[in-house]
């Protein structure tokens, strides 16, 4: 039977893992930072815009500083659900080749 899983595959995904651990935690940390960001970027855009609030709150949201921000979050957002989708896969990959291994030493495979 050939491996499902083989061992240098689990050592190229635990190192994928540790090395991504800190990469990973920035990229969640800026998607974070960012939609927080929100409010203040609408609040000053408000501030500076004329009209009914409704039409200053249209304009916010249509000015350049938000479209700014909105472009940076959507990257930023994407760059962490890429780390944890790729995360999830690698840690899918060791428990397929944790099961495996229990099966192999349990006699249930050979």
């Amino acid at each position: 039977m050939s491996e499902i899983v083989t061992d240098k595959k689990v050592h190229q995904v635990l190192a994928y893992l540790a090395e991504t651990d800190e990469p990973a935690a920035k990229a969640r940390a800026r998607m974070d930072a960012l939609k927080v960001a929100e409010k203040t970027i609408l609040a000053l855009e408000i501030l500076d815009a004329e009209g009914s609030v409704q039409e200053r709150e249209s304009r916010a949201r249509v000015s350049v500083a938000y479209r700014e921000w909105k472009s940076e979050y959507e990257d930023a957002c994407a760059d962490w659900y890429l780390y944890q989708n790729k995360r999830s896969t690698a840690e899918k990959i060791v428990e397929v080749w944790r099961g495996v291994n229990a099966n192999r030493r349990a006699g249930n495979i050979t």
